[in-house]
């Protein structure tokens, strides 16, 4: 369980590396691909190693689950909201951004989560199980 911890702490540092690095060395002016490919990266890297520790805390509050449940749910979530973000950045470097986009992805984003990770309601205890 303490692996998932580390995992993400391990990708929040690296993200951090990779946007130090890009922004100390990298002229973005002398190569444009390079330095948005590495602004990309390290977005997505470092908001999913940050959002693990965000959905957990958030998920503490509102689930009745097992500790090791809840960490491997966030870890799920923080990988979706990896590609959300990337997602959403792909779609301002591109200049196709309007709030209506962002909205659809939002409740997208949103309405994954709830099917992914509800609980479901399927326990009937009317039939043995054979």
């Amino acid at each position: 369980m303490y692996l998932y911890h580390i995992a993400s702490l391990i990708k929040l540092l690296l993200g951090l590396l990779i946007m130090l690095i890009t922004y100390t060395s990298i002229n973005v002016y002398e190569d444009p691909m390079i330095g948005i490919t590495l602004g990309m990266l390290w977005l997505f890297i470092a908001s999913r190693g940050a959002s693990f520790y965000l959905f957990l805390a958030i998920q503490k509050f509102f689930r009745e689950v097992s500790q090791e449940r809840l960490v491997k749910d966030s870890y799920k979530l923080s990988l979706l909201f990896g590609i959300y973000v990337l997602i959403n950045a792909l779609f301002l470097l591109l200049w196709y951004r309007s709030k209506i986009l962002w909205l659809i992805l939002l409740v997208g984003f949103i309405i994954l989560q709830v099917i992914l990770f509800s609980e479901p309601n399927t326990k009937n205890d009317d039939f043995p199980n054979i």
